[in-house]
């Protein structure tokens, strides 16, 4: 049962350009779990089915090793403080052991529920982790571990041969899994906290993969035809099946704040390839392929979402980091302007994500060079000048960019300043 804390092997529109741009991170293996955080750091296990490297990568600063020991060493999630969770293998024994990794602290080993296995799956940014431990018995139970009160044992009833997996945990500390019923075959949802208790989540067969601050679950379970499709489930409105990309099955992954969803699904093709999906409550579930330009002849893997929107995508061809593109458009007050005259240039930025975080830089250009800068609110950017002289000019506006977003630049206005 270990392998599912890091490879669950379910069966699981718009059309136009592409609204994402992809960037390759170098040298990552294919087919591996993944994660991202909101500076867009993602988790690389780096290596071979035997023996992987655990990295965090970014755009900006590359690589980091996080400097495991252990021949099995894997990442399962990263938090926004860019704490990495997983299981490896601390003495080199064989046996996999949950660990919590810190940028400053470096690593911590988690212990288990006292049979000695154990591995972390899910983590937030006040250091409460989630996953799976044996027992001492052995038998598979669901955990929540915190540097306050250690390893917590969700599913302390649990006698089942299947087990119990811990998968996520939002900000609140409420963690979601599914877990074998006692003598029943097929799994079942759960949400966890400390206030209910376990509660279940969906009908048997339904796996709880992630959840949201805004505790909305996603994952796979059944539907009326008995196929496993994605779902998503909220307190107020329950199940909700968010369909497949054309063929019978699909799974979801990852879900962020803005309520984007993420996961695999197969299609109508006749190559039977999973492809990696986008549901948003606007556009329903739309195929990557379509609507970032990921190769449609790409085995899709694993896929997470941040809350910026920007999307790891782990496929049979490596890993792969889809980022909202941003659009600039400028516009101008007084077009002819009189020299001498104020002149307002208004620069508004806009994606598929929405508008970047405020606070952010907008940088204007007459004729090629920088005559001024404002920042961003609420994607709109404005600069005021009365200093530009007689004449016929081409004025644009450059997005500077951050952590998740690449740099961009507006189509060029014509401004005309007559004497």
């Amino acid at each position: 049962m270990m392998a599912m804390v890091f490879a669950l092997s379910f069966s699981v529109i718009a059309t136009g350009a592409s609204q994402f741009s992809l960037k390759k991170v170098p040298g990552s293996s294919g087919d591996t779990v993944t994660a991202i955080n909101n500076s867009s750091q993602v988790v690389v296990n780096k290596g071979t089915s035997t023996s992987y490297d655990v990295l965090v990568w970014s755009r900006k600063n590359g690589f980091q090793d996080l400097g495991l020991t252990g021949m099995n060493s894997g990442g399962a999630a990263i938090d926004n403080l860019g704490d990495v969770v997983g299981a490896g293998d601390p003495d080199n024994s064989g046996v996999l052991q949950a660990f919590l990794w810190q940028p400053t602290g470096g690593v911590e080993w988690l212990g288990s529920l006292g049979g000695g296995l154990s591995g972390a799956s899910g983590v937030n940014a006040s250091g409460a982790v989630v996953g799976l431990s044996y027992t001492a018995v052995p038998l598979q139970h669901a955990f929540l571990w915190t540097q306050a009160g250690g390893m917590q044992d969700l599913t302390p009833a649990l006698t089942s041969i299947g087990g119990a997996t811990a998968t996520a945990v939002n900000a609140a500390n409420e963690v979601v899994g599914y877990y074998f019923p006692n003598g029943s075959g097929n799994p079942v949802g759960f949400t966890w906290t400390e206030a209910g208790g376990l509660q279940n989540l969906g009908p048997a067969g339904t796996v709880a993969l992630a959840v949201n601050d805004a505790r909305m679950v996603v994952g796979q379970s059944p539907n009326a035809g008995g196929y496993s499709h994605a779902f998503s489930w909220t307190e107020n409105g329950g199940m909700m099946d968010l369909g497949t990309l054309g063929g019978t099955e699909s799974t979801a992954l990852g879900v962020n704040n803005l309520g984007w969803v993420v996961g695999t699904s197969l299609t109508n093709s006749k190559l039977d390839l999973l492809h990696a999906f986008l549901w948003t409550p606007a556009g329903g579930m739309q195929d990557l392929a379509t609507i970032a330009g990921v190769p449609s002849g790409q085995q899709a893997y694993w896929v997470k979402v941040n809350d910026y929107g920007v999307i790891a995508l782990s496929t049979n061809a490596g890993l792969q980091i889809l980022i909202p593109k941003m659009t600039v458009t400028v516009t101008s007050s007084a077009n002819p302007a009189v020299a001498g005259e104020p002149i307002t240039f208004t620069a508004t930025v806009t994606s598929l994500a929405g508008a970047p975080p405020d606070g952010e830089t907008m940088e204007f250009m007459l004729a090629g060079k920088t005559m001024g800068s404002a920042t961003l609110s609420n994607g709109v950017a404005q600069f005021t000048t009365s200093t530009i002289p007689a004449g016929t000019y081409l004025v644009a506006a450059t997005y500077q960019g951050d952590d998740n977003y690449l740099a961009s630049t507006s189509a060029s206005l014509k401004q005309v300043v007559n004497p």
